[in-house]
């Protein structure tokens, strides 16, 4: 049996949210997993054109961008790097995300939405 062995526990999610670089477009994406360290989000032709312009530019350094979404009861920002990327169909993108920074307001309205689907 697979141990979980994660800092903070994960939920399924579908949300909408927008990816931000800090030079360029926004991209708009579907949250498919959240947690309080990290995410998990899909999208289309735009995530890859991000993620590519970003190999083109620096390889080697980690794309930084920031995450935005809303909850039931707030709105959440969030800092964040890519620490992994993979094509699931030919339009099909799946990045994950690690949290660097998040405003506590942010913070607290994520740990009570976490908790709540958790319960």
């Amino acid at each position: 049996m697979k141990t979980d062995m994660r800092l903070h526990p994960r939920v399924s999610v579908d949300l909408p949210a927008e990816l931000e670089p800090f030079h360029g477009d926004c991209v708009d994406v579907r949250l498919i997993y959240l947690s309080l360290s990290g995410a998990l989000v899909e999208g289309q032709g735009e995530l890859e054109a991000l993620l590519g312009a970003r190999r083109e530019r620096v390889a080697g350094i980690p794309l930084e961008l920031n995450l935005h979404f809303g909850l039931e009861a707030a709105s959440v920002h969030c800092h964040c790097r890519v620490v992994h990327s993979r094509r699931l169909a030919q339009d099909c993108f799946q990045v994950g995300l690690k949290i660097l920074s998040l405003p506590s307001q942010s913070q607290d309205a994520l740990n009570r939405y976490i908790e709540a689907r958790l319960g």
